[in-house]
Order: structure tokens, then C-alpha cells, then sequence
């Protein structure tokens, strides 16, 4: 009952959106046959797929390898997946939070890993670990299990990973005679990293892009969390339970005077253009797999290393990921299902698809480019330094007071004042949960 009242208002904005999606999803049941609701036979089991949009080729792949899993399993298992729903102003979230309390669950939800612990702790999803055997979970690389995993049980699996490099422009290192580092291992300290910002930086041009533009939100954790890692720091306690001497503890404190130094220099803009890099206004960029992208449209000639580090090498990690709703009848039709979209087969179209990082080892040793030159760094950091994001059902506060706590420090302003401001309410959120 009390969860439920910790949704009720969730469900009071979105519940006109639910009925909207169930409308439609009857009109457009899925696996790219549009149009077509197939009744079941008596013996199959149909399973809903909910997933947020994306963009039209990605949402294709999960469309033609759901249809794939329907013709292997004919007969026996059926998948439909409901038309994407837009996940603007947190849509898909309130759409599975009044689903939750309408007790109408899809049977499988696509969600953002870092959020695996809330649904979680909110019984939106269920442990999944016990239909997995030990030798099929050792091929996941170690960050999409940790991301996946709450209070020591596994709930969700990702067919992506993601990572965030340090893009550089080629031609601008070659002019100044810098030589970029090729490994994690090689990986420039913070000084390194400042002493190259600041030379490179000119009257008209910045040594360093931290796409600021992006918004003070999850990208600014996502980004930005490995600078504390690298120092020794985190963001709660090992056991999770308080912020108090951790968020705003020494190692924080000194990764955010970094980041306020780095500001403070001049060497990285608080508002970058969009094209900021790829323009060759910015001589090098913390960024992910999309920058790569966007970087040989523009034409421009770039390289990557790795994060940059201080004590020990740490990088982001994480993206969408597969879970098992709490009131599916069929768990293990489900898990099955999941693991289908989560194959080395799975893997490797999905990251040819939207070149992000595959989630399985065996996926990166099919996959040529990742033997090589920019990508070499890009499977390191996966498989060597990717850390997954705090799995607490405090997160979304937690982020977004760090998200805040960023910014803050870039704008000049006191970061041991800041960080202290933001415990008290980190904690109110924990105590939620320290029961």
C-alpha cells in the first residue's frame, strides 16, 4: 500500500498517457507487423515489450530481432512490443509507475541502468539471476552486471555499453607535437591532462569541450562521477546507507576543484556551441561514443584517448537495459527473451547499429574495429576501467544534487559549501529506504 501512495501521484499525470499507449497498442501490436494483433493459440505464451523511443534505426533492430525471437519460438512464445513510447519530461518512467499502480505491467520493460535500483526497491521489477546459468552471465562484461544488480541480485541485462573518451583533434596535436596516449594503463594524470588543456587554448579556441551544453542533468554525473572514482572518492558509503563524509568528503571536494580549476583557467567553455569540437573550435572533448559520429560528418580528422585519471583509472559506463515487471505470469518466457536480446548476435547488430560499445566479450572479439585505433580505447576502458553508477534507490536525487554540485563547481562557486548543502537532502532520500 505505501508504494502504491509513493506513485499515486506519478499515476495522476500520466494515467491519460497509459490509456493513450494501450489504445494504440492495440491497434499496432508489434514486431514491425503493424496493424496486426495475431490471437494467441492455446498453448503459446504472449509477453508484452514496453520501449522507450529512440531513434528509427534503433528502434527497427528491437522491431526485427523481437520478430526473429517469435519465428525461432513459434508456436511457444509470442513477443509484442508496444509502439515507443516518447520519453519526454520523464513520460516512460510515469507511464510504468501508473501501469505499476493500475496492477497492468507490461511482462518487460526496457529501462535506464543507473535506475535498475529503483524499480527495484519499488517492486517494478523483478531478481532474474536464477534463470541465468553462471557460465551464460561470464560473458557480459563486469559493468553491465554491476549496473544490473541491486542488494546483491541480479535484475536487469543491457546489450550496449557505453563509454566516454577523450576525443582529440589530430591535426591540432600534430602542429603542437603532443603525442596522445594509446591504453588505460598510459592514461594522462589530471596535471598532464590541465598542462595540455591550458596550451592548447587560444584567443580563439578552448583546449577542452565538456559538452555543458547538454543541460544540468544526468550527463554531467554520467561524464563527470569518474573524476571522483579516480580520486579515491564515491558518493555514498560502501553499504550505501549515508552521503555524510563521502559526497562531501575530501576525495569529492578535491575532483570538483579540479573541474572549478579547469573552468577558472579558461581552458573549457560553461557554454559551448553544439558543433563546438567538431568544428575544430575545441582541441580535445570528454565525450561519448556519439561523438565519433558526429566528428566524421564534420569531416574532421580525430583521435581518442583514454580518461584522463588520478589515483586509479575509472570510466563511465552504463545505457538501457532489459528487466522482468514484477507482475508478469511468465518469468522465465521472459528471462528467456532477455537473453535473446542480449546475445553476442544482439550485441554486435545492436552496436553496429547505434556504434555504441557492445555489452558481451565475445561480441568485441568478433568485432574487427575494436582491434584497432580509435575503438581499441573505447573496448578498454569497457572492459578495464567502467564503473557503473551508484545502484541505490536514491539515485534520481542523488544525480541530480551531483548534476547540480557539477555545474556549481564550473560556475566558481564554493564546492565544499555546495556539496555540504546537498547531504541533508540526500540523506532524507536515503532514509526511505534505511528501514
Amino acid at each position: 500500500m505505501k508504494k502504491l501512495l509513493m506513485f499515486l501521484m506519478m499515476a495522476l499525470v500520466a494515467g491519460l498517457l497509459v490509456v493513450g499507449c494501450s489504445s494504440s497498442k492495440e491497434e499496432t501490436s508489434s514486431n514491425g507487423d503493424q496493424d496486426k494483433t495475431t490471437p494467441a493459440t492455446e498453448e503459446e505464451v504472449v509477453l508484452q515489450l514496453w520501449i522507450h523511443q529512440t531513434n528509427e534505426k534503433e528502434t527497427q533492430f528491437y522491431l526485427d530481432r523481437a520478430a526473429e525471437f517469435n519465428e525461432a519460438h513459434k508456436g511457444k512464445i509470442r513477443v509484442d512490443v508496444a509502439p515507443p513510447i516518447i520519453d519526454e519530461g520523464s513520460s516512460y518512467n510515469d507511464a510504468i509507475n501508473a501501469a505499476l499502480v493500475a496492477g497492468n505491467l507490461p511482462d518487460l520493460i526496457k529501462l535506464d541502468g543507473p535506475f535498475v535500483a529503483s524499480y527495484a526497491a519499488s517492486e517494478v521489477i523483478m531478481p532474474v539471476g536464477q534463470y541465468y546459468t553462471d557460465e551464460e552471465l561470464a560473458d557480459y562484461v563486469d559493468s553491465i552486471l554491476e549496473q544490473g544488480s541491486y542488494n546483491g541480485e541480479l535484475y536487469s541485462l543491457g546489450a550496449m555499453e557505453s563509454s566516454v573518451m577523450l576525443y582529440y583533434n589530430k591535426a591540432i596535436f600534430a602542429e603542437a607535437g603532443i603525442e596522445a596516449p594509446t591504453s588505460v594503463e598510459d592514461a594522462w594524470t589530471w596535471d598532464e591532462f590541465f598542462a595540455v588543456a591550458k596550451q592548447l587554448t587560444t584567443n580563439d579556441r578552448y583546449g577542452l569541450n565538456l559538452f555543458m551544453n547538454y543541460g544540468v542533468g544526468e550527463w554531467m554525473t554520467y561524464m563527470g562521477l569518474p573524476f571522483v572514482w579516480s580520486n579515491g572518492g564515491d558518493l555514498l558509503s560502501p553499504d550505501g546507507t549515508t552521503a555524510e563524509g563521502y559526497f562531501n568528503g575530501p576525495e569529492t571536494v578535491e575532483a570538483l576543484e579540479f573541474i572549478k580549476q579547469l573552468f577558472a583557467e579558461g581552458v573549457v567553455s560553461i557554454s559551448p556551441s553544439e558543433m563546438q569540437f567538431e568544428e575544430g573550435n575545441a582541441a580535445m572533448a570528454l565525450g561519448g561514443p556519439w561523438i565519433a559520429l558526429s566528428t566524421q560528418d564534420a569531416g574532421l580528422d580525430y583521435g581518442m584517448m583514454p580518461y584522463p585519471r588520478s589515483k586509479v583509472a575509472k570510466s563511465p559506463s552504463g545505457s538501457m537495459a532489459y528487466a522482468v515487471t514484477s507482475q508478469t505470469k511468465h518469468p522465465e518466457e521472459a528471462a528467456k527473451f532477455m537473453l535473446w536480446m542480449t546475445d553476442k548476435e544482439s550485441t554486435i547488430r545492436l552496436s553496429e547499429v547505434t556504434g555504441m560499445p557492445p555489452a558481451r566479450k565475445s561480441a568485441f572479439a568478433e568485432m574487427a574495429e575494436y582491434e584497432t585505433q580509435p575503438k581499441k580505447i573505447m573496448k578498454d576502458q569497457v572492459i578495464n576501467s567502467a564503473q557503473a553508477r551508484p545502484q541505490t534507490p536514491a539515485y534520481p536525487v542523488l544525480t541530480q544534487l551531483f548534476a547540480e554540485a557539477f555545474q556549481a563547481a564550473a560556475l566558481g562557486e564554493d564546492v565544499q559549501k555546495t556539496l555540504d548543502n546537498f547531504v541533508p537532502r540526500i540523506e532524507r532520500e536515503l532514509s526511505r529506504f534505511n528501514k
